[in-house]
This record gives structure tokens, sequence and C-alpha cells, in this order.
């Protein structure tokens, strides 16, 4: 383990909200497209993004579900308009990212759910449980409902300002 991350679990499973602002700010980022107006370009945002890639560079390998990768492609259609070009340019920046990242995919059939949480949370969220289960690992969301359900499964959580918090307190 690094010694940038005591303190801080390796190997996280990522939420897709997470993974969607972290994309997209450093596809604009790094290409110099403009932020779309739902990613915010604040101080304090561009901060937690920064926190973030630090951790997951150090975290890394990075897992999550293809369900969380279908729903950013849709994401990204509907909230930031990107079609065309730009959704293919998002798409290849995408995908050299998460091969740095060693992203690792776990495929978790809808069929194997458990009724009641794929229900409650819809196969996104349920596959991202089930994920966290298989890898032994700590989950990257902001998503409050899922929280609650992965602490009541004694699964370890982290948002991404309790990140920004331990990045702040390793770069004072």
């Amino acid at each position: 383990m690094s010694s940038a991350l005591i303190n801080l679990p390796t190997n996280p499973v990522i939420d897709s909200n997470v993974l969607l602002d972290f994309l997209a700010w450093r596809f604009c980022d790094e290409t110099d497209t403009p932020f779309p107006k739902r990613l915010p370009d604040t101080a304090a945002a561009i901060d937690s993004m920064r926190a973030l890639h630090w951790y997951l560079n150090e975290a890394k390998p990075i897992h999550t579900s293809p369900h969380v990768i279908a729903e950013i492609h849709g994401l990204v259609q509907a909230r930031f308009a990107w079609r065309g070009s730009r959704l293919r340019a998002f798409w290849r920046f995408a995908q050299d990212e998460l091969t740095l990242l060693m992203l690792d995919e776990h495929l978790i059939k809808l069929v194997k759910m458990h009724p009641q949480d794929l229900a409650k949370f819809g196969p996104i969220d349920d596959s991202i449980l089930e994920v966290a289960v298989q890898t032994g690992g700590t989950v990257v969301t902001d998503e409050g409902d899922l929280r609650g359900r992965l602490t009541k499964d004694q699964i370890q959580v982290l948002s991404r300002y309790e990140i920004l918090a331990h990045w702040q307190d390793r770069n004072a």
C-alpha cells in the first residue's frame, strides 16, 4: 500500500455519479473542453476532483460494474448533451483514463440480484453493493440511500468530500 494512503482503503468500488463527475472533469480539464453547467467548476469542486484523482491513482485498481459504465453513457448524453464527435472524444479519453486506473469491471447478472435490493435501489446500485461484497472493497459514493444500505451491511463507504478532507490533511 502506498504510504500516501495510510487510513484510506485501496481497491475501491466506484459508484456512477462519482465516476461520471470525475471522468467529465478530467476530460474537460485535459482537453480544454468547456465545463458543462451541471459540472461545477468552483475552486471547492475542483479541489474535490483533484483529491479524487490523487486517491484513485494511489488506490488502484478501481472496481465497478458494467451497469455503472452504461449509466454514465446515458448521463453524459442527458446531462451534458454530448453527442457525435464530443461523445466519441469523451469515451476515447475515458477508456484511456480507466485503463490507467486499472479498472476492473465485475458483471453482476440481473437474475442473481437480491429482489428486495433490486426493487429498492435498482440494478446499478444493487450491482455496486454486490461488487463491494465480492471484492471486500470500500464504496466511493455520495448517494445517501446507498450509503445507508452499505453501512447496514458493514461495508465501508467514502464520499468524495471525505477523500478531500484526507487530501487536504496530507497537503497541509
